[in-house]
């Protein structure tokens, strides 16, 4: 028999090659056992049910067929049986361990303690501590530092931290509308309307909506990916393409892609991923991630472990080309330690937005070798927090250009720690709320930077340039044909050696103090920015 027929009575209960039923029909069964180089179609406008397993196979297609909508993937299914627990909490059964649990396609967050905000060692949040007696089994996540969340299933009825934190997963926790917790096979939930949420509730367990770990030349195209622990996992995976994709309310990582080679993500999105959006964590080189949105990565319920919503690690020679993130909360794009790699014409519309010390768009090179990265023609905004960085070169990067990019209403504008050999070319500057360049040093030698050809326009109190700390500080950079505008313009610049008091100049005591941007010039804010 035919491939694509043989997948078509794989599909029987869908209905291959009749008309499709109402979407609000019970969940498929995806197929199973698939062929190298199968063609899979599944049906418009329905949902499957289950892990499409597609480990270690190699040219495989799974597409939607049919105009009616992207067909839907979805480990969890619908949760039945639902009857009053007291109140306005329902409770049904379930046979497995939910991760995750919506009610009318938005999900609901997980039972926490306390009820906001974190919880500090020996201090009873909001006068109430924790029942000590019904802790393991919990979930603790705490704060290690103000860039980093970390979490862990507790294993006995004690919680042996100093640093920040909650605790969630217990019924016990279960005190407000639209929280969730599973005890002894039952799953309770506070509807805030009152109402059952008998056909309306969708519960996920604790696995993959495609799993193509191994994988070779996948392809996956006009699908829809949701409430999954990750949406796509393909670890080791080669040539896999996700096109024209929606990912969506992920627990972990939207697609999760460490140590994969040749990734191609186009014209797709990943919404609402719990950790990260697109992960290439310890390493992935020769990726694409073209014309796709990311939003409110690390956003969803309470504060969770997250790293960005595009982060590649170790690797090389990746791109991403006209992509959108929206509301991270912590970098919006980082490509660490990663060399001849480009972050080309793409916007970061907020990050940072629960973390800190963190970057719109972000690099580093610990181990001092050069990156030969360019980050050019983007635009970074509204990346907030008290170290919210615009573009943050971090931890000695070096062979970094930074050309054309736009960065305005950020913290800082952009950030070189430790860095040298970096080139930074007109770019537009503008309404950085404290500084819009900051060359910031605490171990090395800042060196070697180019500031040239670049647009700083100052409408408050924010400085233009911030150099500390060391006594190196005229060498950091050359500055030659900026324009500067400032409201201001006697704040224009501060420095620091790191031993005395710091130096405020103004435009001219800069160009004097520096011995730099004969060829700049500084005009009117306003008069300025009207020819912009």
């Amino acid at each position: 028999m035919h491939r694509r027929a043989c997948l078509c009575c794989l599909l029987a209960l869908a209905g291959c090659g009749q008309a499709p039923a109402p979407v609000q029909d019970a969940p498929l069964a995806l197929p199973t056992a698939i062929a190298d180089g199968s063609v899979v179609k599944l049906r418009c406008g329905k949902t499957y049910r289950g892990t499409l397993d597609l480990r270690g196979k190699s040219h495989v297609s799974v597409s939607t067929e049919g105009g009616c909508g992207k067909a839907g993937i979805s480990p969890g299914g619908p949760v039945s049986g639902w009857t009053r627990h007291r109140g306005r909490i329902w409770v049904a059964p379930v046979g497995y361990a939910p991760i995750q649990l919506a009610l009318s396609g938005v999900p609901v967050t997980r039972a926490h303690w306390p009820n906001r905000g974190w919880a500090r060692a020996g201090i009873a949040a909001l006068g109430n501590p924790p029942p000590a007696g019904d802790l393991a089994g919990a979930t603790l996540v705490w704060l290690e530092n103000q860039s980093v969340v970390k979490a862990e299933v507790l294993r006995a009825n004690r919680i042996d931290t100093d640093k920040p934190y909650y605790v969630e997963g217990k019924l016990w926790m279960l005190d407000s509308a639209d929280e969730w917790a599973y005890q002894d096979g039952r799953l309770y939930v506070w509807s805030a309307d009152g109402r059952s949420p008998e056909g309306r509730a969708w519960a996920a367990p604790d696995a993959d909506g495609i799993a193509a770990d191994g994988s070779h030349g996948v392809t996956l195209d006009g699908l829809r990916v949701f409430a999954a622990a990750r949406g796509i996992s393909a670890e080791g995976a080669d040539r896999l393409s996700v096109l024209r994709t929606d990912i969506a309310d992920t627990e972990g990582a939207g697609i999760w892609a460490s140590n994969s080679r040749a990734l191609r993500v186009d014209g797709s999105s990943v919404k609402n991923a719990r950790s990260s959006g697109i992960d290439g964590w310890y390493w992935i080189s020769g990726a694409t991630v073209s014309d796709t949105t990311v939003e409110g990565t690390g956003m969803r319920g309470q504060p969770s472990p997250t790293g960005a919503a595009i982060f590649f690690g170790d690797g090389a020679d990746n791109r991403i080309v006209n992509t959108r993130v929206r509301g991270s909360a912590y970098h919006g794009i980082s490509v660490l330690h990663n060399r001849a790699s480009a972050v080309l014409d793409s916007l970061v519309d907020g990050a940072c937005a629960r973390l800190t010390d963190c970057g719109g768009i972000y690099t580093g090179a610990r181990d001092r070798r050069p990156l030969a990265l360019r980050i050019e023609g983007n635009t970074v905004v509204n990346v907030g927090g008290s170290e919210g960085i615009g573009i943050y070169l971090d931890d000695f990067a070096n062979g970094v250009t930074v050309r054309r990019n736009t960065l305005r209403h950020n913290t800082l504008g952009m950030l070189v720690h430790n860095g040298f050999d970096n080139l930074i070319a007109a770019n537009a500057f503008a309404a950085n709320s404290q500084v819009h360049l900051a060359f910031n040093q605490d171990s090395g030698a800042i060196r070697n930077n180019r500031v040239t050809g670049n647009a700083f326009t100052s409408s408050g109190a924010e400085w233009t340039y911030r150099l500390e700390a060391g006594p190196n500080l005229k060498t950091f950079a050359s500055f030659d044909a900026n324009v500067y505008a400032a409201a201001n313009a006697r704040r224009f610049a501060r420095t620091w050696d790191g031993r005395s008091d710091g130096v405020s100049h103004d435009y001219r005591a800069w160009k004097a103090w520096s011995g730099q941007d004969a060829r700049s010039s500084m005009g009117d804010a306003a008069a300025f920015a009207a020819t912009r």
